[in-house]
């Protein structure tokens, strides 16, 4: 049964079967796409990462960097670190085209294929046009950003066209306006929708297929009646796939050490209204029940922060707590920090599934 049918059908798609690969990164139609788009490269490079996924193959450098460009952020998410002040923020907190650079050049000398554009909320860089063309001439065989869509004009888009990203994915969360301003705390779910519309509009009229749109949907009490509406309304779209995943706590990760990577923000995880907060949904309901964390991202990516610090995890959040900081660009080669005995111990730890070896990664597989 296609997913427009699902949600028309009295049974929502909350409660019937889900196949969570299909509403996962590793759904495989829209990377089959892009191999029938870009080429033999581009599914030799799938190739490669799949290896690296699953531990059979440690590279000379991570397979993908997601590069969080800023701290700053325009929406105010009630499920995020960043929309809850607790990230500082400010014209300090944006990376620097040297701390750029020095990513990207090394990482195109020593095997880097695929570059994550990341916050924060990225479009809210000052120089994120030209971060975006200094991954092209880089030519790396995937670029990509993630994005709250309401910054997108149309010289950003044409630029995302023009730099040949791959994918752009749009955190929308909701079907109305309402649910939109329960969970991104700003009433832009016009803009937004709007912002797709023209993307999809522009791309057809410059005769690209790319980048690929990609959505996600967070759920948590406050969104799960909209996950219908959400999949009737886009799924025949979004050809870069939607993203399902249940709420993640975030905040539980934040304790005395997390402020030392990047300094406390205005408010402190004891000031938020816990009224105000998402709420997870039980594990009663069948979609949640059948998630799972299989995290193998030390193996094959990482995020690198504002100011260069290398960090072996890529959710937001736990990426940034200092126990997952393994050194920094500034200080060392990407290599030699990829390849040290910190990253390795971690490595092993997510191979063996024994997630409760590490502080950060034990807080993680038990806060959805």
């Amino acid at each position: 049964m296609n997913m427009t049918a699902r949600a028309s059908s009295s049974v929502s798609a909350l409660h019937s079967g889900y196949d969570r690969q299909k509403f996962t990164l590793a759904n495989p139609e829209p990377w089959a796409r892009l191999e029938r788009i870009k080429g033999e490269r581009f599914a030799e490079y799938r190739r490669v990462l799949a290896r690296a996924e699953k531990g059979e193959v440690l590279t000379d450098f991570p397979v993908e960097v997601l590069i969080k460009t800023t701290l700053n952020c325009n929406h105010k998410c009630p499920k995020c670190l960043h929309g809850m002040g607790v990230f500082p923020a400010g014209p300090r907190f944006n990376m620097k085209l040297e701390t750029l650079d020095k990513v990207l050049d090394e990482g195109a000398q020593k095997g880097l294929r695929s570059v994550v554009f990341t916050g924060g909320e990225p479009t809210m860089h000052p120089q994120i046009f030209e971060f975006l063309s200094r991954a092209k001439a880089h030519g790396f065989d995937d670029v990509s950003m993630v994005t709250n869509g309401s910054k997108l004009t149309d010289a950003l888009i044409d630029h995302l066209i023009d730099c040949g990203l791959t994918r752009l994915n749009i955190s929308l969360d909701a079907a109305t306006s309402a649910t939109f301003v329960a969970t991104h705390g700003v009433d832009h779910h016009a803009r937004v929708v709007d912002a797709i519309e023209r993307l999809l509009a522009r791309r057809e009229r410059r005769g690209s297929e790319l980048p690929l749109l990609s959505l996600s949907f967070v759920l948590s009490e406050e969104s799960r009646g909209e996950l219908d509406a959400f999949l009737e309304r886009w799924s025949g779209r979004a050809d870069g796939g939607i993203k399902i995943y249940p709420y993640k706590d975030v905040f539980s990760v934040v304790d005395a050490e997390f402020s030392r990577t990047y300094g406390a923000g205005k408010r402190q995880v004891s000031e938020l209204d816990p009224e105000a907060l998402p709420s997870r949904l039980p594990r009663s309901v069948p979609l949640v029940a059948q998630y799972r964390i299989e995290c193998m991202s030390p193996w094959y990516r990482c995020h690198v922060g504002i100011n260069g610090e290398l960090q072996a995890c890529t959710t937001q959040g736990f990426c940034d707590h200092p126990q997952m900081v393994m050194g920094n660009i500034h200080a060392a080669s990407f290599e030699s920090v990829w390849k040290s005995e910190r990253w390795s111990a971690l490595r092993d730890a997510v191979l063996r599934r024994e997630y409760d070896r590490h502080p950060v990664c034990a807080k993680c597989q038990r806060c959805v």
